[in-house]
């Protein structure tokens, strides 16, 4: 009774599940959850089937080397109306919906690039593995959930690609949409083992091919490897949809008896035991899930026998059931079947796990003590038949064989999994490799349990060769009879047959369309009447009847049972459909049916008439015999099924003129019916010899009694002639006394029902044979006879026994001979690009049975199989005496000239079931030898090498020097001589005729692959050759023996080119000088004072810098492109031990010639006067040279500026951490200048720049002051002094200078801490400007804790907030989507934690970006890496904190505790901030009087104002101060203006798009002008609003995410023509200097009058080009660091304003810009490693300012690149946003794009460029509202590198 129960708990679990579907007809999943493969609701109807009507309805291809390993799934979305889709999955992770119906395309997108079978070597898979895995929908929330393999670059490895950067995410999306489910994707890789914590998830080891399971709320799948290869475990990862997280990771491999290796790259170091059951699912009958595992390495059964839940947890070759926790979804080991043979399958590589297990339905597939079956089979040659409640353990069995319910021994290969059709009596169906399709019928034993004979198989073989599919079963309703079998197959592509075998055990095939052979392993889809599957090319194909029928007629028509001799008729019913002109008959296909023509309706048939007539089933007459020599006409009893069908002619076109329908019915006897099955019972070979082991084979045949009446056995008896032979002779069978078994012929025994014995009406008995090589090798025969009063029947027995097989291996020489049989090297030797060379292997079968092919891995590529996946293929039989053959072809590829020699290898790794053979791995290789052109060595080689295809399409050229144009004979080697003659590194070939040199590698962002195919341009001395290409792309080589590449930038394989020698060197002399060694600089000053000169745009050099010291004794190179010299070494300065330049440090490559050494930082690459030299200089009585002129000075004053004496520079973060600026036009005058909006400004190392409003801690009054330290003349002008080495000319706020000239901002020194800081800091504002401190510090009292870190780690507490760990970013949005600012030099934690005052969480990211937000966005988890260290990226500003890392935030959150947190209500916490935000100070506790940055009121204006500024406070609360203040900004005060200057810039200006630089909120009303202003008598009206910002000379530090919002008024001058450049009279400004929580901020109202005409959807788009940039392709943000690594800005989180215009106006000066996640802006001069083009779809979200606009997506950008062309052109039009606002403050207010024409335009500041601006950025020029200059950059040509200023050069790659 407990039994029975537990079988009904079964069968409601399948009903369930079978209840949860969306559709009737829908297929949502790979098959039900117990992996039966039968289907009973798709309208399959065999009449239709087998007819005419059933034909292709639609095929699509898609992509080149697309493939689907996931079956399409069919599902029919739960929105009211829908149609039935088709979804699609591939290996490219292409995503698709189908309309099921027509084939249309609804949606697709690619949801990762996909991983690369090149990446692993194993070619089961070709060309990509992205999705593999069959997905499964979720019918309740039409959400599809799926696994696809990619990589994130740098991930584990440096690269893009590679194994070790593979990963898997489990995504969630919308089957309506195809877009991710908010949360999802999940990155799975890095979670630990539940049952191991040593064993962690790698996705680049391990594949996920089996189809998903959903088991309520948890998604469960398996992961097995890539051909053995790498260290991998078998793995069941569970997803829980609602948490969404992992929620449990199961090795199949653990504890102490596995293998384990921390070792990414050794083989079988995880012990393998992988899940992928040729893609089957993973089985499920609610509450425990199954599946098999491959190959295994150790383990803890070594003999001793052990029963299934004893807990074994070395896996491999094993049937395993979990027990799931419904609770949790945690999964625990319940139950396991080793078998007891499973060493010997390891040797053999004889996986097990080939095939999945199937939970048969049981309320048919039961018996005895058996409540449900599960059956499983592999590459070994056998079924194993197991209770699904007890699987058998290991050795449980007799004599410590198997104790499972049955083993059926085929000795055939098994992939995939078996069928199984529940109704007619229970059948099993099986397709091994290269055989039939049997079937198998249920019956029992004499216990009742259930045991499968064979009854029948097909006439045609599956392919021979891996891939034929798993059996699936339809029906017509669940209708007996109406049962089709589909087999798909990798040669003959889809096949069907009737279900049931006939009375001779054959099976009746149904005639399909052809199809092309379909992909490996992949079961046919159905949907309503329609069937899908794809082939090996990607093609999917639909296959069904016409949807236009004339008639609907019940179908099937059901005759029930009818006994033989009898009748019975019933009435076919049907109405038409269209108007019919006449019914024409009708035909059937078993002539016992009888139908008339003349009861058929005559005449026409109007639409809606019904009709009927009458079929009749007449067995009267029908000959009865179950004989099996019988004659044509005999009958036996069962159901019997065949079409009938109506022909037509119809009154409307496009409709079908034959409709089949199919008669059933069931054909009884009323008398005892005996029936024997199968006709034969074919016991395979066994192997004789084998020590240990005494072989026997044990197979069922069953005795029935099909009639209705009882039978008697009466007899027994067994004969070796023919059976029709008149003079057989007979033996009667005889039982043994001694064991009870019957002798059935020589070799076979059976335990037979006794005689007299009565079998029941439908009874049927199983009867087990065993076969026994009594009389050794040879065949064995026999014909079995059972006698009874029901008829005699007979069935063969036959056996063969041999030898085992045994294998002899060898590979062919080239010469026509064989290599030793020990020797598994191929070699090639070397081959000639686009040349080939074949080799062979042979296996030959020298034992004495067959021999199998058990694991073949052939190889793809250059080193290939010439055919693939049929010349030595897996379960390939090879006959004894036979030899199997592989063809291999070595055929490189074209390629440019002189390459240098490199070698290619593979594998192909084989191994068979001699046991004695192993695996073997067969190693190949060959040389590919280019031919060389051009200049060459003694040797022969080549000296000019070849770098790649570049594309030279930058505002000055790659290579700048042009030696000749030919346009008659140009070639790589008239060229590469030209350039080594002028001596030239690098040698360029462009537009067919033109030649370059140049002595700087190019930028990797310019490279592009050869596969590409972009330099195809033949020269026109030798059109074999490649002279550059179209779009301005150029073949550049360079010399070998003096440069060295760092990147191999040919191809991607691992044989990629490198120098063949040299790299830069270390020039030995120079026009008069000798080298004399790597020297330190000097420890007072520099090691040469004589002169420093400045260096060339193009970068320095050692030539440059001799040329410019001639005379000196001395003279050296330092930092790359800094030149000194000097009559004498200064104090300190010294020779540094050693030659090489990694040691000595002097290992920077010079600025402008990449070949030579030019010293490194704080030291100097020597040279000597050698006496040749002219000296022109006089010499002090020190040593030291005495220049001609006066010697340089400090000035005291200038302008709005005061000489405060010789500061120090930072060590951790710089002094002034401003804007910078550089060049050889460096003097005081100008740095003031460009720092005029800042407090302060310093000059350092002669051409630096550097403006702050705060002075950084660490930074202080030099000891030795005056001159001694800056010593250095300004690089612009001689006469004065420019700083030092790390030593600045500090100049502050000037007292004395008027009101107009400077905001009077004064700012305070910071000190930061890395932990415990306490501030107390008293700051007094005078109220005159008179009276105003000067100098960079404050009255303040500091007490400093410092902890000194071994390493970054992660900060516990900062500010009020706790940590709370490491979590993922979201990629549909922002984890933290609050507010946001990045500084990639300053950040901190405690930086970030003071400008998310106010929210409850914020995180660090990237090391240099900082999120707020009172909530985790939803898909944002704790990382499961166990160590953190995927948050391992150093803060910008703190080294020894963790900021984060590749999308991973260090999270913290608010903590309740009020200590050290200045409430909302308390005086305002006062935290000095530096111009790029908050990212100067760290404090835990700060109280002070005032804001730490005030506005300075002026003494001399009569306006009053009202200003309301929040310049440094982050408490919930801003202080107010009310002063008078004067806010006036002269247009005759703009610095030059540059001919640079953009229209397409102006024309922002102009149409309403605001650029503010300043963040100090000011509410005035002016009553006159300033003095200085040009307008004295402006008369100031109010009249019209718009957005604004304040002038330069009232901006204090602005942030980059600071909000504010104005009003300006138009300004309307009587007393000049020239309008004033205040902003507007009687105007209010309100902004926050930091932006402020949202407790604490205050915005003004917004004035917005733009917005899109009409309600219009547009598809967003990339403008093809703005401004001076043109779109080149969305690209991927790398992992490791940003792809853009200069200028950031992230938009404003209220207004949400980004647009691409507003980007490239940001990026001005930059090489490139990207707009990404919406919201975000990246700048830079070059593309980090690990960035590369996607696909453009991928870049899918509008820009938030501009919804026609696209801004990237998740790590994705929009990537834009400066384009000479349009440059010159003055720039692309831009249709202006009327949303766009400033880079510099983020406006809360939007500019109206309708200003009066009297309003006064707002005069933008370019001048708010961040400190890692760009390298040589233009200058950049505005206009003001009389359209006169206003202001301009002094342009750039250095870059901020942390440490000091140097020549930024581009990497060679990357």
């Amino acid at each position: 009774m407990i039994l029975s129960l537990l079988r009904i708990g079964i069968v409601a679990a399948v009903l369930l599940d079978r209840a949860l579907t969306s559709g009737p007809t829908d297929e949502y999943r790979d098959s039900d959850l117990g992996q039966t493969s039968y289907y009973d609701n798709h309208n399959m109807d065999p009449a239709v089937v087998d007819s005419p009507e059933f034909g292709l309805l639609w095929k699509i291809p898609f992509n080149p080397q697309e493939q689907f390993y996931a079956k399409p799934l069919v599902y029919t979305p739960s929105a009211a109306g829908s149609n039935q889709i088709v979804f699609l999955a591939s290996s490219q992770n292409w995503i698709r919906t189908l309309d099921a119906k027509t084939g249309a395309l609804i949606n697709s997108r690619q949801v990762r690039t996909p991983f690369l079978q090149s990446d692993i070597g194993c070619t089961d898979i070709p060309n990509t593995i992205g999705i593999t895995g069959t997905p499964v929908i979720d019918p309740n929330t039409d959400i599809a959930y799926f696994y696809a393999k990619t990589y994130i670059p740098n991930f584990r490895t440096p690269g893009n690609t590679g194994t070790f950067n593979g990963v898997y995410y489990f995504y969630a999306v919308n089957v309506n949409t195809l877009q991710d489910v908010p949360g999802f994707p999940l990155l799975v890789d890095g979670s630990v083992a539940d049952n191991d914590p040593r064993k962690y998830f790698v996705g680049g080891t391990i594949l996920q091919r089996p189809s998903l399971l959903k088991v309520g709320n948890y998604v469960y799948a398996g992961f097995g490897g890539h051909c053995d290869l790498f260290n991998y475990t078998g793995t069941v990862l569970g997803i829980d949809i609602t948490q969404q997280k992992v929620i449990t990771n199961f090795a199949t491999e653990s504890g102490p008896n596995s293998r384990f290796t921390t070792n990414w790259q050794q083989n079988l170091g995880g012990g393998q035991a992988g899940i992928w059951m040729s893609g089957m699912g993973l089985a499920s009958d609610g509450n425990r899930l199954f599946f098999v595992t491959g190959n295994g390495v150790g383990g803890e059964n070594q003999g001793t026998p052990a029963s299934g839940s004893s807990g074994c947890r070395t896996l491999g070759e094993a049937a395993v059931n979990l027990g799931i926790d419904t609770s949790s979804g945690k999964l625990n080991l319940v139950d396991y079947f080793q078998p007891y043979d499973y060493t010997n399958m390891d040797g053999g590589d004889q996986d097990f796990g080939s095939g999945g297990i199937v939970l048969l339905d049981p309320n048919t597939f039961h018996g005895g003590s058996v409540n449900r079956l599960g059956i499983t089979a592999g590459k070994n040659g056998k079924i194993y038949v197991l209770n699904a409640d007890n699987l058998g353990g290991y050795k449980q069995g007799p004599g410590q064989t198997d104790g499972i319910v049955q083993t059926i021994v085929t000795d055939k290969s098994i992939f995939g999994a078996v069928g199984s059709y529940p109704l007619e009596g229970g059948y099993m169906y099986a397709t091994p490799i290269g055989y039939p399709t049997y079937v198998y019928k249920l019956s029992s034993d004499a216990s009742g349990n259930p045991v499968f004979a064979g009854v029948g198989q097909t006439t045609e073989g599956s392919a021979g060769r891996v891939g034929a599919g798993v059996p699936t079963i339809t029906t017509n309703k669940g209708q007996p009879g109406s049962a089709i079998l589909w087999v798909t197959d990798p040669d003959a592509g889809l096949r069907a047959w009737y279900a049931v075998p006939q009375a001779d055990g054959s099976m009746k095939r149904i005639n399909l369309p052809q199809v092309g052979g379909i992909n490996k392993f992949q079961r046919p889809t159905f949907g309503d009447t329609r069937l899908y599957t794809t082939d090996a090319n990607g093609i999917i194909y639909c296959l069904g009847s016409p949807v236009n029928l004339p008639l609907n007629c019940s179908s099937p028509v059901n005759f029930g049972n009818v006994a033989l001799g009898s009748a019975s008729t019933v009435r076919v019913n049907c109405t038409a459909l269209i108007d019919v002109t006449s019914i024409n008959g009708v035909t059937v296909g078993d002539n016992s049916f009888q139908v008339s023509n003349a009861s058929l309706p005559q005449g026409a048939v109007k639409k809606g008439t019904s009709f009927s007539f009458p079929v009749t089933w007449n067995l009267s007459t029908t000959v009865v015999s179950n004989q099996q020599n019988a004659s044509f006409g005999n009958t036996s009893p069962g159901i019997k099924t065949t079409p009938l069908t109506i022909l037509t002619t119809n009154a409307v076109q496009g409709y079908t003129t034959s409709f089949p329908l199919s008669l059933t019915g069931n054909e009884v006897s009323q008398n005892a019916y005996l029936s024997v099955t199968p006709n034969t019972v074919d016991f395979g070979g066994l192997v004789l010899n084998v020590s240990g082991e005494d072989p026997q084979s044990v197979l069922p045949f069953t005795i029935a009694n099909l009639g209705l009446d009882a039978l008697t056995i009466l007899g027994y008896a067994y004969t070796y002639d023919e059976v029709d032979d008149d003079d057989a002779n007979f033996i009667n069978s005889t039982e043994s006394a001694s064991n009870f078994t019957w002798d059935l012929g020589l070799g076979f025994t059976a335990s037979l029902p006794p005689l007299g014995r009565v079998v029941k009406p439908g009874e049927s008995i199983s009867v087990q044979t065993t076969f026994k090589a009594v009389n050794g090798t040879g065949s064995y025969l026999s014909y079995f006879f059972v006698y009874s009063d029901g008829g005699n029947q007979f069935t063969i027995l036959e056996g063969e026994a041999s030898t085992a097989p045994k294998a002899n291996f060898s590979i062919s020489n080239g010469e026509g001979g064989w290599l030793p049989d020990s020797n598994l090297l191929m070699d090639f030797g070397t081959v000639s690009p686009g040349g080939n060379v074949t080799r062979q292997i042979r296996i030959c079968n020298v034992g004495g049975s067959v021999l199998l092919i058990s694991k073949s891995k052939p190889p793809l590529g250059d080193i290939r199989a010439v055919n693939y996946g049929i010349d030595l293929h897996e379960s390939q039989a090879i006959q004894v005496g036979d030899c199997a053959y592989g063809d291999v072809i070595f055929n490189p590829g074209p390629e440019p000239p002189n390459i240098p020699d490199f070698t290619d290898t593979n594998t192909w790794t084989l191994n068979v079931n001699d046991l004695s053979f192993g695996v073997h791995v067969v190693q190949m290789t060959g040389v590919v030898h280019d031919r060389v052109v051009g200049p060459e060595y003694a040797n022969g080689s080549a000296r000019y090498l070849y770098l790649g295809c570049y594309a030279d399409t930058l505002p000055t050229r790659l290579l700048p020097n042009e030696p000749y144009v030919d346009t008659t004979n140009n070639t790589n080697q008239e060229c590469q001589s030209a350039c080594l003659k002028a001596g030239y590194a690098f040698a360029g070939t462009e537009y067919n005729q033109e030649c370059w040199c140049g002595h700087n590698a190019p930028p990797g962002s310019q490279y592009h692959l050869e596969s590409d195919e972009k330099c195809t341009f033949s020269c026109p001395g030798d059109v074999s050759q490649a002279c550059g290409g179209n779009g301005g792309y150029i073949s550049i080589y360079y010399d070998s023996s003096v440069f060295t590449p760092t990147n191999q930038t040919y191809n991607q394989s691992s044989t990629q080119p490198s120098g063949s020698g040299g790299g830069p060197q270390i020039l030995q002399s120079v026009e008069g000088y000798n080298y004399i060694g790597c020297y330190s600089e000097g420890s007072n000053g520099r090691a040469l004072s004589g002169k420093a000169p400045a260096a060339p745009q193009a970068g320095g050099s050692v030539e440059y810098c001799a040329s410019q010291c001639a005379g000196f004794v001395y003279f050296g190179v330092e930092y790359a492109n800094e030149c000194y010299c000097g009559n004498t070494l200064n104090a300190g300065s010294n020779l540094v031990a050693g030659s090489d330049p990694t040691v000595t440090l002097c290992d920077m490559t010079c600025g402008g010639n990449s070949t030579e050494y030019c010293g490194g930082p704080n030291r100097l690459n020597m040279y000597q006067s050698n006496g040749t030299a002219e000296s022109t200089s006089t010499t002090a009585s020190n040593g030291a040279p005495t220049s001609t002129p006066g010697a340089p000075t400090n000035h005291q004053t200038v302008g709005q500026f005061v000489y405060l004496g010789c500061y120090n520079d930072s060590v951790g973060t710089r002094a002034l951490n401003g804007p910078a600026t550089g060049g050889n036009t460096i003097t005081i005058e100008s740095c003031a200048a460009a720092c005029k909006n800042y407090a302060y400004f310093g000059t350092e190392y002669a051409d630096e720049c550097y403006c702050g409003n705060s002075l950084q801690a660490g930074s202080v009054l030099s000891a030795a002051n005056g001159n001694v330290d800056c010593n250095m003349a300004c690089a612009g002008n001689s006469s004065e002094l420019c700083g030092g080495p790390n030593r600045l000319s500090m100049y502050g706020p000037n007292p004395n200078a008027s009101a107009s000239s400077s905001s009077s901002l004064l700012p305070t020194t910071s000190t930061t801490g890395s932990s415990s800081t306490s501030v107390s800091s008293s700051t007094n504002v005078s109220d005159t400007a008179s009276s105003t401190s000067l100098g960079p510090s404050t009255s303040s009292t500091t007490s400093v804790t410092r902890v000194t870190p071994t390493g970054p780690v992660t900060v516990p507490s900062a500010a009020g907030f706790g940590s709370l760990g490491c979590y993922n970013d979201s990629v549909a949005s922002r984890a933290l989507s609050g507010n946001s600012y990045g500084d990639g030099k300053n950040m901190t934690i405690e930086n970030c934690a003071v400008f998310c005052t106010g929210y409850t969480y914020f995180g660090v990211e990237y090391a240099a970006e900082c999120y707020c937000a009172n909530a985790i966005g939803a898909g944002s988890v704790i990382s499961s890496a166990s160590n953190g260290n995927d948050c391992n990226m150093a803060c910008g500003g703190n080294k020894t904190e963790l900021c984060g890392g590749s999308n991973r935030l260090n999270v913290y959150q608010k903590s309740t505790s009020s200590s050290a947190i200045t409430s909302a209500s308390s005086k305002t916490a006062s935290s000095t901030g530096s111009i790029n935000g908050p990212a100067s100070t760290s404090t835990s506790s700060v109280n002070s009087t005032s804001g730490g940055s005030s506005t300075s009121p002026s003494a001399t204006s009569s306006s009053t104002s009202s200003i309301s500024s929040s310049t440094g406070a982050r408490s919930g609360t801003s202080t107010t101060t009310s002063s008078s203040t004067t806010t006036s900004a002269s247009a005759s005060s703009s610095a030059s203006s540059s001919s640079a200057t953009s229209n397409w810039l102006s024309s922002i200006s102009t149409s309403g798009t605001s650029q503010p630089t300043t963040s100090t909120s000011i509410s005035s009303t002016l009553t006159s002008p300033s003095p200085s202003s040009t307008s004295p008598s402006s008369k100031i009206s109010s009249s019209s609003t718009s957005s604004s910002a304040a002038s330069r000379q009232t901006s204090s530090a602005a942030s980059p995410s600071s909000t504010s919002s104005s009003t300006t008024s138009s300004v309307t001058s009587s007393a000049s023509s020239t309008t004033s450049s205040v902003p507007s009279s009687s105007s209010t400004f309100s902004s926050s200097t930091i932006a402020q929580s949202p407790s604490s901020s205050t915005t003004s109202q917004t004035s917005s009058t733009s917005s899109k005409a009409g309600t219009t959807s547009v598809t967003p788009t990339a403008n093809p080009a703005i401004g001076n940039f043109s779109y080149v392709a969305c690209y991927n943000d790398s992992s490791a660091a940003r792809a853009l690594s200069g200028k950031q800005y992230f938009g404003s989180p209220t207004t949400k304003n980004m647009t691409e215009e507003l980007c490239a106006v940001t990026c001005q000066g930059y090489t490139f810009f990207g707009v990404e996640y919406g919201q975000e802006c990246f700048c830079g001069n070059t593309l980090q490693h690990g960035t590369s083009n996607v696909t453009n779809s991928s870049c899918s979200m509008p820009c938030p300012g501009n919804s026609t606009e696209l801004c990237g997506a998740g790590n994705r950008l929009n990537l834009y690149q400066y384009n000479s062309t349009l440059a010159a052109q003055g720039g692309a039009p831009i249709a202006t946003s009327p949303s766009t606002t400033s880079p510099s403050t983020t406006s809360s207010a939007v500019a109206t794009s309708a200003v009066s024409s009297t309003v006064s335009k707002t005069t933008a500041s370019a001048t708010s460029v961040a400190s890692s601006g760009p390298a040589s950025a233009p200058s950049t020029t505005l206009l003001s509202a009389s359209g006169s200059t206003s202001a301009s950059v002094v342009p750039s040509s250095t870059s901020s590198t942390g440490g000091r200023m140097i020549k930024r050069d581009w990497p060679y790659h990357g």
